[in-house]
C-alpha cells in the first residue's frame, strides 16, 4: 500500500514539474520572464531604470536608455541644429511591451518629421505605466525634460482621475523575477484585485479633475520657462470614440492649450480614419493605432516647426 502511495506520489509530482515546466517556457516564448525594471523615487514616482534592454511580447523590442526612457541613447545636451521631442504620458505614450521601440508613434512622429522637414529629429519616449499628471509633473521638474526643444504631453480621461501613482500600486517590478510565472502570477493577482475597487466619490473626482488640470498647465508653464515648444494632445478611448462615452475633461484640456496660446490636437479623427482598427483593449493602441497617431503628431509638429522658423 505504501509502495503503491508512494509510486502515484513520485508520479503527481513529475506530472506537476513537468506541466510547471512547460507553462514557463510557454510564457517565456511569449514574452515574460524578463519584465521592464522600475526605480522607486519621491520626485516622480517611478519609472523604468537606465540602460535595460528587452524582447517582449511577440519579440517587439523595448530598450530603455541612459535617460530612463525609450529611445536611443543622445547627448545630454541637445546638438545644435537637432530637434528634440520629448513625449510625456502614461502607458498610451509609452505604448506597451507589445509595441516594438520603432512602432510607437513617439517613434513614428520623429521619422515623418526628419522625412518632410530634412531636419536631424531626437525621440525620447517617456510615458509610463499608469502615470497621472503629478508624476509627469514631478519628472520634468527634476529632470528639465532632458534639453529637448518640444514636449508632447499625451492626456486621457483616466488621467485626471490620478493622483500621483507609487510603484507600490502597480504590478511592476524594482527587482526581476526569477521566473516567468512569477510575473504571470503578479499580473493575476492585480488584476484579481481589482475586482474589489471602488471608484472615489463624485465630489473627489470633481475636485481632482480640477487640481490635474491645473497640473498640466503647470506643465505649460514649465516649457515656457525652458523655452519650449508644448502641444497638448487628447487620445480618446475607444468607448468614446464608438459609443460616445463622456470625457468631461476633453474639452477643458483642449481649451487650456488653445488659451496657452500652445499646439493642441485630438486624435479622434485620426483614429476614426485608421486603415485598420487603432485600439486593443478598448484604451491603448494598435499598431496601425501607433501609426494613426504618429502621423496627425507630426502634422501637427511640422506646422508648429515651420511656423518658429
Amino acid at each position: 500500500m505504501l509502495r503503491r502511495f508512494a509510486q502515484w506520489f513520485a508520479l503527481a509530482c513529475a506530472g506537476l514539474v513537468t506541466t510547471l515546466l512547460a507553462i514557463e517556457i510557454a510564457l517565456r516564448l511569449w514574452g515574460l520572464g524578463s519584465p521592464v525594471l522600475y526605480d522607486n523615487r519621491l520626485a516622480w514616482g517611478y519609472r523604468p531604470l537606465p540602460n535595460q534592454t528587452h524582447q517582449r511580447i511577440a519579440q517587439a523590442r523595448v530598450r530603455v536608455n541612459a535617460f530612463g526612457v525609450r529611445g536611443a541613447d543622445v547627448d545630454p545636451r541637445r546638438p545644435p541644429g537637432v530637434e528634440r521631442l520629448l513625449f510625456l504620458g502614461d502607458s498610451v505614450t509609452w505604448g506597451g511591451s507589445y509595441v516594438d521601440d520603432r512602432q510607437l508613434f513617439g517613434m513614428v512622429a520623429a521619422g515623418m518629421l526628419e522625412a518632410r522637414l530634412g531636419l536631424r529629429v531626437e525621440a525620447l519616449v517617456a510615458g509610463v505605466n499608469a502615470w497621472g499628471p503629478a508624476n509627469i509633473l514631478g519628472l520634468v521638474r527634476a529632470t528639465g525634460g532632458f534639453d529637448a526643444s518640444t514636449w508632447v504631453v499625451t492626456a486621457l480621461e483616466d488621467d485626471f482621475r490620478r493622483e500621483k501613482t507609487r510603484i507600490g500600486e502597480t504590478p511592476y517590478f524594482n527587482r526581476a523575477p526569477r521566473l516567468a510565472i512569477e510575473e504571470a502570477l503578479v499580473y493575476g493577482a492585480y488584476t484579481w484585485l481589482g475586482r474589489y475597487r471602488v471608484p472615489r466619490p463624485a465630489p473627489d473626482l470633481a475636485r481632482l479633475g480640477r487640481r490635474n488640470l491645473a497640473r498640466f498647465a503647470a506643465l505649460g508653464d514649465i516649457a515656457r520657462r525652458h523655452d519650449v515648444r508644448m502641444l497638448y494632445v487628447w487620445h480618446p478611448t475607444e468607448g468614446a470614440l464608438r459609443w460616445n462615452e463622456a470625457e468631461p475633461h476633453r474639452e477643458p484640456y483642449l481649451a487650456l492649450a488653445t488659451r496657452r496660446g500652445d499646439g493642441a490636437l485630438d486624435l479622434t479623427s485620426a483614429y476614426r480614419a485608421a486603415r485598420s482598427p487603432a485600439y486593443v483593449d478598448g484604451m491603448h493602441l494598435s499598431i496601425a493605432g501607433h501609426r494613426a497617431a504618429g502621423e496627425a503628431i507630426a502634422d501637427v509638429l511640422a506646422r508648429m516647426l515651420l511656423a518658429d522658423r
